[in-house]
């Protein structure tokens, strides 16, 4: 009778045990965070407005990553768009960044 009743015993507290193991060992990996950035620029010349736009925003993105902890920031979804008012433009570059 003591005999089943230790048999029992181990293998409920095995399946405790295993129970446990899984719920806090087996963490899910951490998701990562994503982020749309945008920075704008004027100037005289479409060109120099645009890339100095996408330069601020690379700055950024690096800020941003390096803000939150990670290396290596993977960039995707890239849009400038320009409008001339007057004699000058205006430039927004717009990114999705995530880390």
């Amino acid at each position: 009778m003591g005999n089943i009743m230790l048999r029992k015993l181990l293998v409920a507290s095995a399946a405790v045990a295993a129970i446990f193991a899984f719920a806090f060992v087996s963490h899910p990996v951490a998701a990562k965070s994503c982020t749309v950035l945008a920075e704008k620029a004027v100037g005289l010349k479409e060109s120099e407005t645009s890339t100095r736009a996408l330069k601020q925003l690379n700055r950024k993105a690096k800020h941003w990553a390096k803000k939150n902890g990670y290396t290596s920031p993977q960039i995707s979804k890239l849009s400038t768009t320009c409008t001339k008012k007057g004699a000058i433009y205006h430039c927004t570059a717009k990114e999705k960044v995530c880390g």
